[in-house]
């Protein structure tokens, strides 16, 4: 059992790769303070969990992305999944006592979390790999991630609940929903 009681944690997952999850996370970042990040990085073989600053700051990484958009404290697990993810979201979110929260970025944590918020980014293909299926229906707000509002959302009628909440936002160029977005985010954490 995760100690979650401590502090809020926002978790961003999504569709597919580059979807826009660490630009959301940069997003949330810059906008609510006193968070830290933890980025989840799927691998094969091992896991581990880093919090050297140095590593964490290299230009290209998505760590370097949340430290540069204020994360008070960043930590980046990777690991292929199971137990030793459990263990390792366990020692990244002890490294983060005396924060308000965490924005966690991964699908695969959603399997050992209950955040007070989990954000589900999709395409307006309504496009969702094989193994985000069971993510999405957790998700208390969808965020479409598109160039253009989308009309007709009957894409998202077999993973919507009865509570979520959708936005549209075009991550790349800061437009769309993000106001009425963040407005809703801090319902969650104040």
């Amino acid at each position: 059992m995760l100690a979650e009681d401590s502090f809020k944690i926002i978790s961003v997952a999504g569709a597919h790769s580059g979807v826009g999850k660490t630009t959301l996370c940069s997003i949330l970042l810059e906008n609510i303070k006193g968070f830290g990040g933890i980025k989840f990085t799927k691998t094969s073989l091992y896991t581990s969990v880093v919090d050297d600053a140095k590593i964490l700051s290299e230009d290209g990484k998505d760590t370097a992305i949340f430290l540069r958009s204020g994360a008070e404290k960043v930590v980046w697990i990777q690991s292929p999944g199971g137990d030793e993810l459990e263990d390792a979201l366990n020692i990244a979110l002890a490294k983060m006592t005396g924060l308000k929260g965490v924005v966690i970025e991964g699908n695969s944590p959603l399997d050992f979390l209950s955040p007070n918020l989990a954000i589900f980014i999709i395409g307006e293909n309504g496009e969702i790999k094989p193994t985000a299926s069971k993510v999405c229906k957790k998700a208390d707000i969808i965020l479409i991630n598109s160039e253009i509002q989308v009309e007709n959302l009957s894409f998202l009628t077999p993973i919507l609940q009865k509570d979520t909440k959708v936005f549209w936002i075009d991550l790349i160029n800061k437009k769309g929903e993000i106001d009425k977005f963040l407005s809703y985010v801090r319902q969650y954490i104040e």
